[in-house]
């Protein structure tokens, strides 16, 4: 089975993505990071051999291309 989990970096902070693969039996894994930029909507999936970790970004945590601007 396979569930949908939708990532909505609406905050003004770009959220990093970990999808973190384990083998059939659960021994080996595999890392992918995706970084859903700040605004974006971005829809993963996992199932039973697949498991996701989201974190905010924070400044000290990410290139500067990726800081907001400050609000004037």
């Amino acid at each position: 089975m396979t569930t949908a989990v939708t990532v909505a970096a609406n905050h003004g902070w770009p959220v990093r993505v970990t999808e973190i693969y384990k083998g059939i039996t659960g021994t080996s894994t595999t890392e992918a990071r995706v970084i859903v930029k700040a605004g974006e909507l971005r829809t993963f999936a996992v199932h039973s051999h697949c498991d996701l970790l989201i974190h905010e970004l924070q400044p000290d945590e990410m290139p500067p291309e990726l800081i907001p601007p400050p609000d004037e």
